[in-house]
């Protein structure tokens, strides 16, 4: 029998690296969530907006995952001296 089935493959955005587990094929997921789980559990970053980056350590990938990052915070407490020698709050 011939029958049709929907399934993910994923592909890395930044390296168009199409997972797969052993190199001869692409793994075929039931689902997102599937996905998702397995792929973030090898070191894969899925962002909310279903956009994919693997493991890759170069620094393309790790441009790609600090543009994630939120800015650092500003950790300056009223009446505090910055580097800058200003007081905080002035």
């Amino acid at each position: 029998m011939i029958a049709n089935h929907a399934c993910v493959t994923v592909a890395c955005d930044i390296c168009k690296y199409v997972y797969d587990q052993d190199e001869s094929h692409s793994v075929h997921f039931d689902d997102l969530a599937e996905a998702r789980n397995a792929l973030t559990g090898l070191g894969w970053t899925i962002t909310a907006d279903g956009e994919a980056i693997c493991s890759m350590d170069d620094g393309e990938h790790q441009a790609a995952i600090a543009a994630l990052m939120p800015p650092e915070p500003v950790m300056q407490v009223p009446g505090q001296l910055g580097f800058d020698g200003t007081e905080a709050g002035s």
